[in-house]
């Protein structure tokens, strides 16, 4: 799996006194040589302004090194963790419409959280209400969390080949593109640098190249399952981007076998009958019940889990049939944050189950516009630019894109996406003993750090059978 986020934003042209950049003619990529691709997910934040001048793409080094916060000294880890959680159950039930949907809540929130760290008034007071936290003990969440499922970084070339590894490879990388006129603040810089890893350029955003510089970067940290930014380049009013990519391809811990694939009825939720490809297999695995749903935990080889949600439509379990149930009888907005928080507890505490599962081959990739979402969630001063003035005093938010790639099969789960956002200026219940759960009607899908419930990725199926 794996996303891409990309935030833009306008401000006014000053001089970059303070870097004295090595020039470079091509784009090169500052990255820890220990860095590699796995599978995932990544965000970009532009930034535009009136005017820049025309001079070669520069590599940035802050004087700061990387140094992340571990999981023990991260006093907000849990809001971020919720706080994460809730984007993105709010995110799928504002944006899935019948159809599929797959995003990346940490990415994009990674992505907030480095946007955050050049807010101040207004903008930093909304954006540590949707972040979970503020200050150092935001910065602290999000970098610990961000080194601990980089403990199964690889190198994202090996989402291409046939089988995935045996070992989870999981990417998270960041990268700050800046016009050559820019100037944000040196200390927004270095916590970049420090906390978040970031590498940092400075392009021509009226030059073709720039576009080149976003593209190669994009596709780089997807493994290729992202083939190009979402932000349209030359334009003179870009100011900068900032980048955020996850990747992940995982085995599961219990494979499907492919001889037992077979097509099987599923009902959209438009309410129409398609066959789709049903991969079975009986397994022990984490199961619960709540809130009219069963709940399965499929674990990969090692430290990630899928989780699937399943709506019941009348009773629960094998109890409602599928032809019992319609897409009127359960909708996104009956399955929240406290949700999921309530699975997490129930698979902390339960024992496997026998479950014989029936679940659809996937293969999607989906685009969405995230602006009015992020104002719905009460960013309204962060996407009007105040203020963000450890960045600029004038930027505003004029593009919030998100691209995702979400591949599921016998073998396991390839992700990937990408957002951006471009500016201008100006109680669970007692499973029985053993349990049938067949996925043949829309579903939820989560991906956590099984250690942290962190989750990277989460979709809405409508019906597999669409790209």
């Amino acid at each position: 799996m794996s996303s891409v986020s990309t935030f833009a934003r306008g401000l006014t042209p000053s001089p970059p006194e303070h870097r004295q950049p090595e020039q470079t003619t091509a784009y090169h990529q500052y990255m820890h040589p220990h860095r590699i691709l796995a599978g995932g997910a990544g965000l970009a934040a532009l930034l535009a302004l009136t005017a820049c001048a025309a001079e070669p793409t520069q590599q940035l080094r802050s004087g700061q090194e990387y140094e992340p916060a571990s999981l023990s000294e991260a006093a907000a880890l849990q809001e971020v963790v919720s706080a994460t959680t809730e984007f993105g159950a709010e995110s799928l039930a504002e944006v899935a419409q019948q159809q599929n949907v797959v995003l990346s809540p940490a990415s994009i929130l990674v992505a907030l959280a480095m946007l955050a760290e050049g807010a101040a008034g207004p903008a930093a007071d909304e954006l540590a209400d949707l972040l979970g936290a503020s200050g150092t003990e935001r910065t602290e969440a999000f970098s610990a969390l961000q080194a601990a499922v980089l403990t199964y970084d690889g190198d994202p070339a090996l989402v291409q080949e046939e089988d995935l590894p045996d070992t989870p490879l999981l990417h998270l990388a960041n990268q700050l593109v800046l016009s050559d006129a820019a100037a944000p603040e040196e200390e927004f810089l270095d916590v970049l640098a420090s906390a978040y890893d970031a590498g940092m350029v400075t392009t021509d955003f009226t030059s073709a190249e720039s576009k080149q510089v976003l593209d190669e970067w994009v596709n780089e940290h997807t493994g290729g399952l992202v083939e190009e930014s979402a932000v349209e380049t030359p334009d003179p009013e870009l100011v900068f981007v900032l980048q955020n990519a996850i990747l992940m391809a995982a085995q599961w811990q219990m494979q499907f076998d492919p001889s037992q694939t077979t097509d099987r009825d599923f009902t959209t939720a438009a309410g129409e009958t398609v066959e789709a490809e049903m991969m079975q297999q009986t397994l022990e695995a984490a199961y619960t019940e709540h809130d009219d749903a069963q709940v399965i935990r499929l674990p990969y080889t090692e430290a990630f889990a899928m989780d699937i949600v399943l709506p019941s439509g009348n009773g629960t379990g094998t109890e409602a049939p599928m032809q019992d149930w319609t897409a009127q009888d359960w909708t996104l907005q009956d399955w929240t944050a406290q949700d999921w928080e309530a699975v997490d507890t129930a698979f902390a505490g339960e024992a496997e189950t026998a479950v014989d599962l029936t679940l659809p081959r996937v293969d999607i990739e989906t685009s969405e516009v995230l602006v009015s979402l992020l104002q719905g969630m009460g960013a309204v001063e962060t996407v009007a630019g105040n203020d963000l003035s450890r960045i600029d005093p004038a930027v505003e938010i004029s593009q919030v894109a998100h691209q995702a790639v979400l591949t599921i099969d016998e073998q396991g789960t390839v992700a990937a996406a990408v957002t951006e956002v471009a500016g201008v200026t100006s109680a669970p219940v007692e499973p029985p003993e053993a349990v049938e759960m067949t996925v043949d009607r829309p579903y939820l899908v989560r991906i956590v750090h099984k250690e942290t419930n962190w989750p990277l990725f989460m979709a809405f199926i409508a019906d597999p059978t669409a790209g």
